[in-house]
This record gives C-alpha cells, structure tokens and sequence, in this order.
C-alpha cells in the first residue's frame, strides 16, 4: 500500500502535538522544582523554528489554516495551537526576563547613586512581576494544553482509516498512556476501532508487513491470535509473514510449506486478494530455488 502525503502528514502531527505536550510538562516540572532555565523553555517555543511548538504550530497552518478541505475539528484545532503558540510566546519572554536581568540587578548598594538604586529597585520589581506572570502562564498554558489534547483525540478517532495510525498507536502507546491514563487510552482505542486491542494489533501488523518487516509483523500477528485465536485473517497474516520471513532466512522448503498453506487457507478473500499475487510469485521464486539445490 503507497502511503500518500496527507497520510504521514497526519501521523506527523499526532506525533508533534505529542512532543509538544511532553515538553511543556516537563519545562511544568522544572519550574516547580526551580530548575527550569531559558534554554529548556526555548526548547519548548522559540520564534525561529527550532522548537516543538513552533514546527506543530507551522505543521497545523499548512494541513488546516487554508485549506478548503478540513474540517471543523481540524480548523479549531490549528486556532487551539495557534493561541497555545502566542501563550508561550509571552512565557518564553518573562523566562528571558528573569534570567537575564534578575543577575544585574544583584550590585552591592554601596556602589550605586542614589538614582541608579531607584532603577535598579524599579528593575526588580519588573522582574519579580515577570515572575508571577511566569507562574500564570506556565497555569494557563496547562490548562491550553489539556484542551489540546482533548481535541487530539477527536482527530484520532477522525484519521481512523489511515493505515499508518494504527502501528504508530502500538508505538507510542506508552506516551498516549502518559497523557490519557490507562482507561483513556483505552477508550481511544475503542472510540477508534470497533474490536479494539485486537484490531489495533492486527492492522499495525498490516503496516509493519507493508514495510517488510516480516518479523515485526508475524509477532505482531501472533499476538492478534492469542487474542482471538478463531480469527482466520490473522492466521492467514500470520502464515503469509511468516512465509517470507522464512524465505529471506533461506529456509526454502519450510518458506514454502507455510506459503502454499496461507493460498489453501479459506479466510476473508478482500484481505487474501490483497497479498495472492504477491504469494504466487515468493511461491514460483520458491519452487525454483528448491529445484537448483535439488540439481
């Protein structure tokens, strides 16, 4: 299967509204533990293209800003990054603030004019007020970012028929627990897939095979099978990775018995129409290379 464009581009940016929630909570921990410096919240936003934010905010303009094409969801999501971007934007500069400027208000008194004294408390109070919006924006960012994510689920469940969402799911299954919660994640997978765990398992097997990762792929299609072991297109996906896997292992005889098994195999011809042409031949190649070590 070709992946188009606007399939990865959607992958894409599930993948960076991932990193960019990640990143926040983390700049969030750091903050709480004094820690954070300018460099981790430019990190997390800048204005010249090398933060997370900024690449999911440019991201989310290109698919959705002027297209005629997206949808209501996809329209409010890009307006939901777009006021996150200019939130932190204001973060980013009271962070600059506070450590650039906090330092040279740090002069021994006695050194000082009168008047010089009187700006530098002016500064410092600058700075402290810098602090608590600091404080208020890393607040209302959070609860941005949680609207955020909120809406991201939406499009999950609205990008369900790309191919490549389901093996990026069981890839990062660990960060969306992270953000959603065991039982959210969950339910994720239920609002997006009728049979679930099962039908996530199977179609990143699918995606996996599609790259040839035979290996990757008949695991994964095992484990479908302890799942619903009654299922014969997992079987037949199962047999049919295997097949190759044995094939580029230069196992030819047993490549060979599980690919004439998975042809006999009655399961769901839509699924087995897919990979019969592609069987066929592994099968011809097969029964040559058999007869030449016969000879």
């Amino acid at each position: 299967m070709e992946t188009t464009n606007l399939e990865k581009k959607q992958v894409d940016l599930i993948r960076a509204s991932i990193n960019v929630y990640e990143k926040c909570i983390q700049c969030r921990s750091l903050f709480d533990s004094k820690n954070v410096c300018f460099s981790d919240i430019e990190e997390f936003v800048d204005d010249r293209g090398k933060s997370h934010l900024f690449h999911l905010k440019e991201m989310s303009h290109e698919l959705f800003r002027n297209s005629k094409d997206a949808s209501y969801k996809e329209k409010l999501y890009d307006i939901t990054v777009g006021y996150i971007f200019h939130e932190a934007m204001k973060m980013r500069e009271n962070m600059y603030q506070l450590e650039y400027y906090r330092p040279q208000c740090d002069i021994a008194p006695h050194k000082l004019t009168d008047q010089e004294r009187k700006i530098v408390h002016e500064i410092g109070l600058l700075v402290n007020k810098a602090e608590v919006r600091l404080k208020e924006g890393f607040r209302e960012i959070k609860v941005l970012l949680n609207e955020l994510v909120g809406q991201l689920k939406d499009l999950i469940v609205f990008y369900k028929t790309n191919y490549l969402l389901p093996r990026f799911i069981f890839e990062n299954e660990r960060s969306l627990k992270r953000i959603y919660g065991k039982k959210g994640f969950e339910n994720l997978l239920n609002m997006t897939y009728s049979d679930g765990r099962f039908f996530l398992i199977l179609k990143a097997g699918q995606s996996y095979l599609e790259s040839e990762y035979y290996d990757t792929a008949r695991l994964l299609f095992k484990k479908a099978l302890h799942l619903d072991g009654r299922n014969t297109s997992a079987l037949f996906l199962y047999i049919y990775s295997s097949a190759y896997y044995f094939y580029f292992k230069n196992m030819f005889t047993r490549s060979l018995m599980l690919a004439e098994e998975a042809r006999h195999l009655k399961t769901d011809e839509i699924i087995k129409n897919v990979y019969m042409d592609s069987l066929n031949r592994l099968i011809s190649d097969l029964s040559k290379e058999i007869k030449k070590k016969r000879k």
